[in-house]
């Protein structure tokens, strides 16, 4: 069975908390690039659930600006929050 919309969400938001771990160590081009991209690609799914998205693009766009590892940590707590919210939806 393919997954559906929500398990899909969970798979980018784990991904993209993988990407901003390795970015709280330190910058790296390709993971700030890769958390860009994840971000957008959740952009649709969070559209009528905008605080905690908002918070973490601003997040990780101020990350990819700066090159700067500590708006990592920041983005780190927002992507966090929306996957517990995924994941309290999945359990209802």
């Amino acid at each position: 069975m393919a997954p559906g919309p929500y398990e899909r969400v969970l798979e980018t938001l784990e991904d993209l908390d993988a990407r901003l771990a390795g970015l709280e160590v330190g910058y790296n081009e390709v993971n700030a690039t890769a958390a860009q991209e994840h971000v957008d690609q959740l952009g649709q799914f969070f559209e009528n659930d905008p605080d905690d998205f908002v918070a973490l693009q601003e997040a990780v766009d101020r990350l990819v600006e700066t090159e700067d590892s500590t708006h990592a940590a920041t983005a780190k707590e927002h992507a966090d929050a929306l996957k517990d919210r995924v994941e309290a939806h999945i359990e209802e």
